[in-house]
């Protein structure tokens, strides 16, 4: 079957449709949430100041007590790194027992360690081939350990944590075992990405705007796949069921796993909004959502990944700024994507709101920042459009999301991290801010506030955009096209990049091009132009041809 058809394109709606700015009366946000402009408020996203701000401007109230105990975090250094990054480029997959024993951390090393905690009484837990090791111990073994001093503090905006003077740096005599050391602050570094909007498009705008109906049409819902999200503010369950209703969806199919890795906080809108636009999309899909704390998401998502062994299809949503200071956290979350993504994962991450300054907790502009989350390498970072309607449905135009008055826009950059990866090849990827480093996003779709989504959320009927809206269409759209694999005996999607990025060098053979390539618009610096750019990635989907690509590249693709 070919998923090919499409609606004729007519003239862009404005005014009834809320696509073309008005004047309005502001929002008012929940408890916590930063402000923009008068257009578009975030959802659920703390407006604390950088880590390093609040310690070099707040205060310093002195040691915490030396018997308190904390959960820490160890990230394992693995084995043959350049092996992994061409078994992820080739676009194949490997059993959790295979990973562990090409792979994983050296078991030898990592008893060594072990028994290096327990002599500290400080307690571990780890299993073969897991990319972190979960440990605790009071203040004073740590200290002992690691020579490191944690006081509590309060920062300039008044929000009280503890955390050392410096950020920690891995013993050199642990480094062939050790790349980072999590959980000894407690700060909340982590935001998600969604902003309130007074206006707003239905699942049915989407699924004619994206080509995505041949495939509803076919009778794929996302049946027998699983969409995982990460969540840092509670859903309601009524909300749910109120979306459903309105849209005439089935009941939600909704699981919530919550462990040791904290407790997220009251309803904000995000975890409403995440799982709304996944079942609007793709309705059958199984939805789970971990629940975690926004000091301790990383845990969470190293359990989900333990929890789905074969792989899954992740939505997240939260993320934090590349800044040098979080590389403990970086290293610990390449290695447990990277995991993923080898195992057979897909993984969708939303690049952030900022635009190009994803560090300016206010939007204000400052300097080039991309999200950390979004630049792992083994995962697919989503950036945002603004939306154009057709006036009978299917797509008319689209244009990269920046807001400069707002001072929104779709995140997109240069990693100071990681590399750039073998599959990140194609039409305008080496340009004139290349530098050898990872760039983002990969691709995009709707998340402008002013074309933003109508959901349920917080009480009351709401209007949302950001990338924390393309990242769960995405998802959505990933589980639709892995329900069509599976029914004709095909691999799975897995880790989508390689793909994604043979398809915009327009092999010999593909069945159609799959994106829109967005040329108009920046994300406040970086310009929308022809192919690859770093505010709209490889461009947005059509989803018709995605499918139709995706089921010629499972037997065509040389690493096939």
């Amino acid at each position: 079957m070919r998923f090919l058809q499409r609606r004729g394109i007519a003239l862009a709606i404005a005014g009834a449709s809320g696509l073309v700015a008005a004047a309005c009366a502001p929002v008012v946000p929940p408890a916590g949430a930063q402000g923009g402009g008068s257009a578009a408020r975030i959802l659920g996203s703390p407006a604390h100041p950088l880590f390093s701000t609040a310690i070099a401007r707040g205060r310093d109230l002195g040691p915490l007590p030396a018997t308190t105990v904390l959960h820490i975090t160890f990230g394992m250094t693995g084995r043959d790194a350049a092996g992994l990054s061409a078994l992820l480029a080739s676009g194949k997959t490997v059993a959790p027992s295979d990973y562990a024993t090409r792979f994983g951390p050296d078991l030898q090393r990592v008893a060594s360690l072990r028994r290096l905690l327990s002599t500290e009484g400080i307690t571990s837990q780890w299993r073969p081939g897991d990319s972190t090791m979960a440990a605790s111990g009071t203040v004073a073994s740590l200290d002992r350990l690691l020579g490191v001093r944690i006081d509590r503090r309060i920062g300039p905006d008044g929000l009280s944590f503890y955390a050392p003077g410096a950020p920690v740096t891995v013993p050199s005599a642990w480094r062939q075992t050790v790349n980072a050391i999590i959980g000894l602050d407690n700060y909340p570094r982590a935001r998600s990405a969604a902003i309130r909007s007074p206006n707003g498009v239905s699942p049915s705008d989407m699924l004619d705007f994206y080509n995505v109906n041949p495939l509803r049409t076919a009778g794929l819902t996302g049946a027998g796949m699983t969409v995982v999200l990460i969540e840092i503010d509670q859903f309601d369950p009524a909300m749910l069921a109120m979306y459903a209703s309105k849209f005439d969806l089935p009941a939600f199919d909704v699981s919530v796993q919550q462990g040791s890795w904290g407790t997220p906080a009251s309803e904000a809108g995000e975890a409403d909004l995440d799982l709304e636009i996944v079942h609007g999309i793709a309705p059958g899909a199984k939805l789970v959502v971990y629940y975690a704390s926004s000091t301790n998401y990383l845990q969470a998502e190293a359990q989900m990944f333990k929890d789905f062994p074969q792989g899954a299809i992740e939505s997240s949503s939260v993320g934090q700024c590349e800044r040098p200071q979080v590389q403990n956290d970086g290293n610990a979350l390449n290695d447990v994507t990277a995991a993923a993504a080898a195992q057979g994962w897909s993984m969708f991450v939303a690049s952030g709101d900022r635009g190009a300054y994803d560090c300016t907790p206010n939007g204000d502009y400052s300097d080039l920042a991309a999200d950390l989350d979004a630049s792992m390498p083994a995962v697919t970072a989503v950036g945002g459009t603004y939306v154009f309607l057709s006036s009978n449905g299917g797509y008319f135009h689209e244009t990269a999301w920046g807001e400069p008055i707002e001072q929104w826009g779709s995140n997109g950059g240069l990693s100071i991290f990681w590399k750039t990866p073998a599959w990140q090849a194609g039409p305008g990827v080496q340009n004139q801010y290349s530098n050898g480093m990872r760039q983002t996003p990969d691709i995009s779709a709707n998340a402008d506030g002013q074309s933003g989504w109508d959901v349920f959320a917080n009480g009351m009927e709401e209007k949302v955009g950001g990338t924390s809206a393309a990242a769960p269409f995405w998802a959505a759209i990933a589980a639709l096209i892995d329900q069509d694999l599976k029914q004709k005996g095909l691999p799975l999607i897995g880790f989508a990049n390689p793909a994604l990025y043979y398809f915009a060098q327009s092999p010999a053979g593909l069945p159609a091009p799959p994106f829109h390539d967005i040329t108009q618009g920046t994300n406040l610096y970086y310009p929308a132009t022809p192919g690859w750019d770093y505010a709209t990635g490889l461009g947005t989907p059509d989803v018709g041809a995605l499918t139709n690509d995706f089921e010629w590249y499972a037997t065509h693709h040389p690493a096939a």
